[in-house]
């Protein structure tokens, strides 16, 4: 798994990011494609009380209106979601975002995935509390994690 920081590298980022962070959430992706049909932008919002529906549709209204300035077009299909009960994390910032969260990690040298609460991150890896104890994991060494929170965090 290679762990980055590249939430910002999406060229809609500075106009999105501001207008998300001012309604009270943060970004954990933004990927926009253009298409033959448009602009294609899928928004993934947090927040750390959870997502409703309600909060997608209020990022979506605030949002919408200002892509399509600054783009120049009204051909923009976007899409805001939550995270999931079970997303897949890709990126130190996600790690950081869900610390206190329920996360399960599968790590290059074994078939056998750890469950614990992330108690810590930083730019090279994360601490966990699985059972009694606490594991640290490399970002280098995780082949896979997401989270794990089944009935927990929904709104």
């Amino acid at each position: 798994m290679t762990v980055e920081r590249s939430l910002g590298q999406d060229r809609l980022y500075p106009v999105v990011a501001p207008l998300v962070e001012k309604l009270g959430y943060s970004i954990v992706e933004l990927v926009s494609q253009r298409r033959r049909t448009g602009l294609a932008v899928h928004l993934v919002i947090h927040h750390p009380n959870g997502i409703g529906v309600g909060d997608c549709e209020e990022v979506y209204r605030t949002v919408l209106p200002r892509i399509e300035v600054s783009d120049n077009t009204r051909d923009v299909h976007l899409e805001v979601s939550s995270p999931g009960l079970t997303r897949n994390l890709k990126s130190a910032d996600e790690f950081m975002m869900f610390v206190g969260r329920r996360v399960k990690v599968l790590m290059d040298n074994s078939e056998q995935w750890v469950t614990g609460t992330i108690l810590t991150t930083d730019e090279t890896g994360l601490t966990i509390r699985a059972g009694e104890g606490e594991q640290r994991f490399d970002y280098s060494s995780v082949r896979k994690a997401r989270l794990d929170d089944a009935g927990e965090g929904a709104k």
